[in-house]
């Protein structure tokens, strides 16, 4: 008989894991609490614009992404950073023309960044992925594991949550516990993103490209931190895309869409007001993704990929994995792909001990 294994979280770790796990012949399911996959990767259609509202960019160090685009064949292109970019360094400072130097360049997807997900997803055998199931108990007994959600329980062999450990520790009741040493850490691990605000304009026109600018700002003073083009491909739909500072948080929307448009406007002048569409999502009123336990002014990736982390639990009936455990790129694409291999590296090697 199959080991039988449930994956918490179907995001880009929770569905590759789940895809290696199929091949190896593991009976797999994912138990996913939103309606959608992804987790933080969300690819936003407006109108005929792709806007990236979670993960978006890759570089050539992310080694461990690059062999698995290639293996899905999903397609990719350079970052558009042509022309013109601004640097504001100070509010009572005009931003400044700079030049960004294009000798590490990033890239997109051709047609948004959910295409990497929903080409493992099409490979997975029916009814592997199950949507709006949110778990909220694990009770491991010496035989097997427990999986309870809010519609079901299910029962496995072996678990692995692929959650951010900060939600983990928030979201699911454990019995037996999880060790206080490990709930700790949790609490001190930082989830990438969580503190962001993604922000996207769409246009019909990419008026900065006439202008000779890239659509490119970086800013010590906000509201948008980063903002880059995010035009397709084809030059067919046109956007601009990239982080509101976290200062931003305790405006209002409208309070937001206010001082970003004046920055825009400094930047490139009345054009940029006329947008089609607004779109923002602040990662941290996300409720699969923020946790109310982690604590207050973590820096970037603290703790990420702790030794602790790559320790299986419960006699091996529970693996805690996730970008964030990853000692490889910790919270990024890279580092989701690292952490997938990593567990079932672990579970192959389990495989063959007692087989």
């Amino acid at each position: 008989m199959d080991t039988s294994v449930i994956i918490i979280g179907a995001g880009l770790t929770g569905l590759l894991t789940a895809y290696r796990l199929q091949e190896l012949g593991f009976d797999v399911k994912v138990l996913e609490a939103r309606d959608r996959i992804g987790g933080r990767i969300h690819t936003l259609q407006s109108g005929n614009a792709k806007v990236e509202m979670g993960a978006t960019w890759f570089n050539d160090s992310h080694f461990h992404l690059l062999d698995v685009v290639e293996e899905f064949k999903v397609p990719y292109f350079e970052q558009f950073m042509t022309g013109t970019s601004y640097f504001q360094t100070f509010s009572n400072v005009p931003p400044q023309e700079i030049a960004v130097p294009n000798d590490s360049p990033s890239y997109r997807f051709k047609n948004g960044t959910i295409d990497l997900l929903n080409s493992i997803s099409t490979k997975l055998l029916p009814n592997t992925i199950f949507l709006n199931e949110e778990v909220n108990e694990v009770n491991v007994s010496e035989n097997s594991a427990e999986v309870k959600t809010v519609a079901r329980t299910l029962n496995t062999d072996i678990v692995i949550t692929t959650l951010p450990p900060a939600a983990l520790i928030d979201q699911i009741t454990f019995s037996p516990q999880l060790p206080n040493e490990l709930v700790s850490l949790a609490e001190q691990t930082h989830t990438w993103m969580q503190d962001s605000i993604k922000v996207a304009l769409t246009y019909k026109k990419p008026f900065w490209r006439t202008q000779g600018k890239s659509g490119t700002i970086f800013s010590n003073v906000g509201p948008l931190s980063e903002f880059y083009d995010q035009s397709n491909l084809e030059i067919e739909s046109f956007a601009l895309v990239g982080f509101a500072s976290g200062s931003c948080a305790r405006f209002t929307k409208e309070q937001r869409i206010e001082k970003i448009e004046a920055q825009l406007k400094l930047v490139f002048g009345d054009d940029a007001l006329n947008y089609v569409s607004y779109h923002e999502t602040a990662w941290y009123n996300e409720e699969f993704t923020k946790s109310h336990r982690q604590a207050d002014n973590l820096f970037p990736h603290q703790n990420g990929g702790h030794a602790l982390y790559q320790e299986p639990l419960y006699d091996n009936k529970l693996f805690i994995s996730g970008a964030e455990t990853s000692k490889h790129h910790s919270g990024y694409m890279e580092g989701a792909i690292f952490a997938a291999e990593s567990v079932v590296a672990k579970l192959k090697g389990l495989h063959i001990t007692q087989s």
